[in-house]
């Protein structure tokens, strides 16, 4: 560890170094977009340099680089959809948003906000508090926390959470029911009335098996409840989705309206919650928003110009792609014939105009989290919770779309093999083995950024898609990656330990390149990294 700790603060001054230019050349974007506001390839080219700026900087230490990133990437993308140009409020504002990532290199340290953060998150990733007084529970729980890329703290009494929770609100609680001086739902209770504590994903843990238990977990606010003895791995995972749940990007709203009011109350009423919304007035659009706009939902009307709305939902249905994607019908139709015809036509429900916008956004969001489980649950793997190959694939295939719309971005794919894994398996173990495959895939969790795409390719393979790196840096993530895993001590059944390697073959998207031509220049990169005595990282050249 302290090799990779050397390394990485090695690999954190050349992104200092390659960040001046950059910073140069978005100083100069926004200087001429003061003056030509509507130039939409410059604002189209500094939302590319504030998007390189998002993805990078907590990588390498710099959160709020990070944060200042993503705030002015979504300002630029805005003034595009708008089409009107930037406005001088938002020209003032990107230039604040630049100048703190300006401070923040040249000072080469962090800023007094994310120094806050990082004294928050002491280890850097997202804090869970476990409160416990099973000396067992608490081993394994930590054990494996940290092998998620999470910090955990622990606490044995509901004393001892108060003051731990007063400290810092924690990202995630594990609390089980009956602690030495009260009661877990007690503390869960008073918990979600503090501040903030909405927004924090919380898991009840106990003996006790009666449905009435499970019944008092939901009331007093926990998100899940899981009895003792513990599937530890299921646990993490549904751990792990809560969390994710609650960083998500907003949610994508397709509205299929053609009444001009109606559709502007409906997407008042949906933005004012934070979701993003894109109008279909036109039936005839339906397809391409579809594709172009790749909803999280679908809003539908049932009476439109020239087709009906059951005939739209049976059309989507007939896509594999939309197969789980939630479709809500807003209709005046109250009759029982007409809800049963939406059902009929694949919809998840049937609203009633008009309606209440409480309701509407209840109905949203319950579509939207169960859809998104059950997305979760299809696309990723059960073992080491990566994408499975084929969702990896269709990631792979819209990199290559967006490649053909953005020439100039670059994107890498990389094959990751597991070195001699059959002997590992055969002298070990098969759960050992599979430890070390979950042991990999945490390490490429917690090293890579929500960016990047991962995937279990099949086997003992990996696969990742690195946005916006160029051929050396990819490289030389991948190099460190290797460096950090080949040190890792795992322990055999026996007692005895090992260590573990992998090789790596790396290829960059070109222009004009199909989907198939990538795969296959990485692949042969990783084919010539084992060929040539494996434990090493190749650029296909």
């Amino acid at each position: 560890m302290d090799a990779w700790s050397e390394a990485l603060r090695e690999l954190r001054g050349e992104y200092v170094a390659s960040a001046k230019p950059k910073l140069q050349e978005a100083t100069q974007l926004l200087g001429h977009l003061s003056t030509d506001p509507a130039d939409r390839q410059a604002l189209g080219d500094l939302l590319r340099r504030f998007h390189g700026f998002a993805g990078s900087g907590t990588t390498y230490g710099f959160p709020v680089v990070s944060e200042n990133g993503i705030e002015a990437e979504r300002e630029c993308q805005k003034a595009l959809d708008a089409g009107a140009g930037l406005t001088p409020s938002q020209l003032e504002h990107l230039r604040g948003l630049l100048s703190g990532i300006r401070n923040q290199f040249e000072t080469g340290a962090p800023s007094p906000a994310a120094a806050e953060a990082r004294r928050q998150h002491p280890q850097g990733g997202r804090d869970i508090l476990v409160i416990d007084d099973d000396p067992d529970v608490l081993t394994m729980l930590r054990s494996l926390l940290e092998r998620e890329g999470f910090s955990g703290r622990v606490a044995r009494t509901r004393v001892e959470a108060r003051n731990a929770i007063a400290e810092r609100m924690p990202d995630g609680m594990i609390v089980d029911i009956l602690l030495p001086d009260g009661s877990g739902y007690d503390l869960v209770s008073e918990t979600r009335g503090r501040p903030h504590g909405e927004e924090i994903a919380i898991v009840i843990l106990s003996m006790k098996t009666g449905f009435l238990d499970k019944v008092e977990a939901i009331h007093c606010g926990a998100d899940g409840y899981f009895e003792k003895p513990l599937d530890w791995e299921k646990l993490i995972r549904r751990l792990q989705h809560m969390l994710e749940k609650n960083r998500a990007e907003p949610a994508r709203i397709l509205s299929v309206e053609d009444d001009p009011s109606q559709a502007a109350f409906l997407q008042a009423v949906l933005v004012s919650a934070g979701y993003e919304v894109l109008g279909c007035p036109d039936p005839r659009r339906f397809e391409s928003d579809l594709s172009a706009f790749r909803p999280d939902l679908v809003l539908m009307d049932l009476l439109l110009p020239g087709v009906s709305g059951h005939d739209l939902v049976r059309y989507l249905r007939q896509d594999e792609r939309y197969a789980t994607l939630p479709v809500l019908f807003l209709t005046t139709e109250s009759q029982v014939e007409a809800q049963m015809k939406t059902l009929r036509a694949g919809a998840d429900d049937h609203l009633i105009k008009p309606i209440l916008p409480g309701l509407l956004l209840s109905a949203v969001a319950g579509r939207l989290e169960r859809a998104r489980f059950l997305r979760t649950l299809v696309s990723h793997d059960g073992q080491t919770r990566l994408l499975t190959h084929t969702a990896f694939l269709e990631r792979a295939r819209e990199r290559v779309a967006r490649r053909r719309r953005d020439p100039n971005r670059a994107m890498a794919w990389a094959m990751l093999d597991l070195d001699h894994f059959k002997a590992v398996n055969d002298r070990h173990g098969h759960p050992v083995g599979d430890g070390v495959l979950m042991t990999l895939a945490a390490l490429l969790r917690r090293r890579l950024r929500q960016t990047d795409t991962i995937g279990r390719y099949g086997g003992e393979e990996f696969a990742i898609l690195l946005d916006e790196l160029e051929p050396v840096e990819a490289e030389r993530l991948l190099s460190r990656l290797l460096e950090e895993f080949r040190e890792i001590d795992f322990k055999s059944g026996d007692g005895s330990t090992f260590r573990q390697t992998f090789s790596a073959g790396i290829a960059m998207l070109e222009e004009g390149m199909s989907l198939e031509t990538w795969r296959e220049n990485a692949d042969t990169a990783l084919y010539v990294a084992k060929s040539g005595g494996r434990n090493r990282v190749l650029l296909a050249r």
